[in-house]
């Protein structure tokens, strides 16, 4: 094995920007699969993980937003400090001062970039789910409540908790999830139609119940 260098002051910067090309598609929130299972999947009823999906959307998007109105003032900040460095008549010290302030503005740049790029990666993720499950209204997520308690409060009984449920998300919620939104594209089921979506949901309820079929009484 080559030997590492070892990192000291002088090669730090280097070692920094080595990180961010390294680091940069790397997630540093969600995985496409963690989105996937544990936000969207893991709510058991596709009208829990549309309202799951929305919560999370709208949350990133705010970031996003807060994150754009940063990066504006930065630049504001970034143009002051290029027009005094053109426009005034300052001594050395002052000049050093002034640069040293927009290269210390500019540093965290990447850093932002990379959450940005993490947030908008995970926004397409729920994107493409909120687009292919149906747009439901008020009165229909509510029909679905009962469904989504009676298997929450289900699976504590039968001790899917914890370790065991994440297992459950990450497989039967997955495939239930799957198939539910396979069945909406086919019927071309865009939430107006009540008798298609019960339908759904009663599909639904069989594939979530053969789960609780082959899990053992605690």
């Amino acid at each position: 094995m080559n030997e590492v260098a070892q990192i000291t002051q002088e090669t730090a910067d280097d070692i920094i920007r080595e990180l961010e090309d390294a680091f940069y598609d790397i997630p540093f929130e969600n995985s496409k699969f963690q989105t996937e299972a544990f936000v969207i999947a893991a709510q058991i009823t596709p009208e829990r993980s549309y309202r799951s999906i929305g919560l999370r959307m709208m949350s990133k998007l705010r970031a996003l937003n807060e994150a754009k109105f940063a990066r504006m003032k930065q630049q504001i900040d970034i143009d002051e400090i290029n027009y005094k460095l053109d426009n005034s008549e300052l001594d050395q010290f002052e000049r050093r001062r002034q640069e040293l302030k927009k290269q210390e503005l500019l540093s965290g740049n990447y850093w932002s970039d990379k959450l940005i790029n993490d947030a908008i990666e995970e926004l397409n993720v729920l994107y493409k789910h909120f687009k292919t499950l149906p747009k439901f209204t008020r009165e229909q997520f509510e029909s679905a409540e009962k469904l989504h308690f009676e298997q929450r409060l289900n699976r504590q009984v039968l001790g899917l908790s914890g370790a065991k449920e994440s297992l459950v998300n990450m497989s039967d919620d997955i495939r239930a999830l799957e198939n539910y939104e396979q069945k909406v594209q086919e019927l071309g089921f865009t939430g107006q139609d009540t008798l298609k979506l019960e339908d759904l949901r009663n599909s639904m309820a069989n594939i979530l119940k053969e789960t609780e079929q082959r899990v053992p009484a605690q």
